[in-house]
């Protein structure tokens, strides 16, 4: 160990070896041997550290109390209810003495982080739809986690709180929201918003669909560990629970579908073949698919729209004609 404080990311600030073995001496960790930042993840949140006993995550952040305790909630309950590969135990502190800051320690997940482009590049085409594959039945895996309705964690209840307008109407509010903000930066045509009210509308004039699962709510290839076993692959991780809740199952498909969509729609095909052979998802409604897909690329297109973060493939399109050929795509493939 080093005496000097390093400085992990902007957001963590410099943090000591001193600390760091102070918060494994609270837990039993063994002794540390080394500390290295976590290269992908878009917070700044993660250190790998290296102990006699092992190696572990260690995650912190400022006001990071809600977004711990969410975690920390679902993980639980992916790890008792689930056979899901998901960091268990997660040690959470609440004490902000050490570091100023909650944090939380997890043993680290076997694989290689897919958010890592040198390693997707690497991959070969029978590679990429054996982890597309791999990631459907995931994705079914973690949704044998049912509730008894659509909701999200809420920190006072420490409980999930029901949607009080239903999944659908959840997903209304939110678009509606996120189209206003779009609007705002000037992102959002007229004729934008007269087709995304349209597809809202017939998503909440469809039957309700079926039971409330486990929604990860940013499943993609960016939150999964994999590695290469028995001449094929696995995921052997699924990381980044803060955006965890529960409704309609085919919710969770459209990010990484999409994404393959606009890379390889065999990619995609696999990946949402793979999740209904393993019994993943409920009746199936084009409405509210739609509904769903369009929510999905909607908070990317306006992530992407405003000033501080305006991206070059957002300029000079509009998000209708960028946005409804993974809406209409989606819907035909699901």
């Amino acid at each position: 160990m080093t005496g000097a404080a390093r400085t992990y990311s902007e957001r963590l600030g410099a943090i000591s070896d001193a600390q760091f073995q102070e918060a494994l001496d609270r837990l039993d960790l063994g002794v540390l041997r080394a500390a290295r930042p976590v290269a992908f993840g878009l917070f700044g949140q993660n250190v790998m550290l290296e102990t006699s006993q092992g190696e572990f995550v260690f995650r912190g952040a400022q006001h990071g109390d809600w977004q711990f305790a969410k975690e920390v909630f679902f993980a639980r309950l992916l790890a008792e209810w689930t056979r899901a590969p998901v960091a268990w135990p997660q040690w959470l502190e609440t004490s902000t003495d050490l570091f100023g800051w909650s944090y939380i320690i997890t043993p680290r997940l076997p694989g290689q982080a897919m958010a890592d482009p040198a390693i997707i590049a690497g991959l070969s085409t029978e590679d990429r739809l054996a982890i597309a594959r791999q990631q459907g039945e995931t994705l079914a895996a973690l949704q044998t986690l049912t509730w008894e309705a659509a909701g999200d964690f809420d920190m006072a209840l420490q409980d999930v709180a029901p949607f009080a307008e239903g999944h659908i109407g959840h997903v209304i509010v939110d678009v509606n929201r996120h189209a206003g903000y779009a609007a705002r930066s000037g992102s959002l045509s007229p004729e934008d918003r007269a087709w995304i009210d349209g597809v809202a509308e017939r998503a909440a004039a469809a039957e309700a669909g079926g039971a409330a699962v486990y929604l990860h709510n940013d499943f993609s290839l960016n939150n999964l560990l994999a590695e290469p076993r028995s001449g094929g692959w696995a995921i052997t991780g699924v990381v980044d629970l803060m955006t965890s809740s529960f409704g309609a199952g085919e919710a969770d498909l459209c990010r990484q579908a999409a994404n393959y969509l606009g890379q390889d729609p065999t990619l995609a095909k696999a990946l949402i073949d793979a999740y209904r052979g393993a019994a993943g998802g409920g009746p199936r409604d084009p409405a509210r698919t739609s509904l769903h897909a369009l929510y999905d690329r909607l908070l990317i297109w306006e992530y992407f729209t405003r000033p501080e973060h305006r991206a070059d493939w957002t300029r000079g399109r509009t998000f209708s004609a960028w946005a409804r050929p993974f809406v209409d795509g989606l819907a035909d493939l699901f």
